[in-house]
């Protein structure tokens, strides 16, 4: 086998540019999934048996079940159900499942941030005359957040590499940017190496910019 370097070289100025495109979709994607991530955590946790029993279910199903065939069963066959989904353009349709999926974990990772963090800090505060709400605010939530912002990084990281399944609903990420230009020539072996380069060296930034932040707050606080 002929390894065509030129090729290899030649096909990065172009999945560069997806760069941005990907980054804005993981962005998107986890804002949604922490929001709604934090809400089934407090549904979780809460004393309502159905809202538990609700928030339990989702995070068992997404937790339980591989991204992908959320993606076709979000895509391909609620419009079926529901002609007006139909209209969902494909990054939308990306974005909202990646986030849907991610939130499942994130409500795990929100749990175990705030199991953290020791009981007898809030029963001191309490014993000083804090009110729950300030517990929480000033107390509880930044140490939370602390324990939880490795595995929250790890998130992002995950959702910008679950971007890459896209292209098997059309969306034109890098991974299928890769895939449009190797078709020409049929150098996929040269295509698919340039892309994992490419994945390889932003998630690699991704990782130190995390990790920079993560020393950032704990010295902080």
């Amino acid at each position: 086998m002929n390894y065509d370097m030129q090729f290899f070289i030649a096909i990065f100025p172009k999945l560069i540019l997806k760069i941005p495109f990907t980054l804005w979709l993981g962005c998107i994607a986890f804002a949604i999934a922490f929001v709604l991530g934090l809400i089934l955590e407090i549904c979780y946790t809460s004393k309502h048996f159905v809202l538990r029993k609700m928030a339990g279910l989702y995070i068992s199903y997404f937790r339980s079940t591989p991204y992908i065939t959320q993606l076709f069963i979000f895509y391909f066959g609620m419009p079926q159900l529901i002609p007006a989904m139909g209209k969902i353009v494909g990054p939308t349709a990306l974005v909202i499942t990646i986030a849907m999926n991610s939130a499942a974990f994130i409500a795990e990772v929100i749990r175990g941030g705030l199991q953290s963090v020791d009981k007898g800090q809030r029963e001191a505060a309490l014993s000083i005359g804090l009110s729950p709400f300030k517990i929480y605010k000033e107390i509880i939530l930044p140490q939370a957040f602390v324990a939880a912002f490795p595995s929250l990084g790890n998130s992002f990281i995950m959702m910008i590499k679950n971007t890459a399944i896209g292209f098997t609903i059309g969306v034109v990420d890098i991974l299928a940017q890769a895939k449009i230009m190797a078709a020409s020539t049929l150098n996929f072996f040269e295509a698919y190496i340039a892309a994992g380069v490419v994945y390889w060296i932003i998630l690699v930034v991704i990782d130190k910019v995390l990790k920079s932040l993560e020393k950032r707050i704990c010295r902080h606080l």
